[in-house]
């Protein structure tokens, strides 16, 4: 049995709670714990929006490598699924820029919708989650830190802008927006009593079907 084999087998496990983290069989997430009360805004709509990622198809397996199959990554046959990216955002919560590829969105009601653009690979576990209702929207981020605290974190929207391609939509129709968020982070901790608050920024577009 090869290295690469049993390398597979080992990951197996967290690579499966990983496809459920990206959004994939499982419902969507709500943040930790008990968050500020998040400002409304009001949506901006531009039916001439236009981004390069509109217009592509990008896709990765779902444990996050873009690596060709055929190169011997995975043993003969066990090749997985891929996933097909449904956002092009950059976000800053872990002090550098990195990607959050994957958005849903949902129609809860007539004039209802729900956004849920998220991240997760074994470095980066993002979420953001817009509701949009009568031309308004309100947002919520949260992160985690996997060799920081688990309780006691806040995040509040400072600053908010969403554009999207027309003002009414059904279930089936192909939703594209732009985001741009900045939030801020804080922390409420006895063990981490001298961490700053941070100011944390996710931007970009999203495509995908409205459920």
């Amino acid at each position: 049995m090869s290295i690469r084999f049993l390398e597979w087998i080992l990951l197996a496990p967290f690579l499966a709670l990983l496809l459920l983290g990206n959004g994939y069989g499982r419902e969507w997430r709500d943040p930790p714990g008990v968050q500020p009360e998040q400002m409304w805004s009001r949506v901006a709509y531009d039916p001439k929006l236009s981004d390069p990622f509109f217009e592509s198809e990008e896709w990765s397996y779902w444990e996050g490598s873009r690596e060709n199959p055929e190169s011997g990554r995975f043993p003969p046959g066990k090749v997985p699924s891929k996933l097909k990216h449904t956002a092009r955002c950059v976000s800053t919560s872990f002090g550098a820029k990195h990607e959050v590829r994957f958005c849903e969105a949902k129609l809860r009601d007539v004039d209802m919708i729900d956004l849920f653009i998220h991240e997760n690979n074994p470095a980066f576990f993002d979420n953001l989650r817009v509701q949009i209702k009568n031309g308004m929207f309100t947002s919520q981020f949260w992160t985690l830190y996997k060799a920081g605290p688990r309780k006691g974190l806040t995040w509040t929207t400072k600053r908010q802008k969403l554009t999207l391609d027309k003002k009414a939509y059904q279930k089936g129709d192909v939703i594209k927006g732009r985001i741009d968020i900045e939030i801020l982070d804080e922390l409420i901790h006895p063990q981490y009593p001298d961490r700053p608050p941070r100011f944390i920024q996710l931007y970009g577009v999203f495509k995908t079907v409205l459920q």
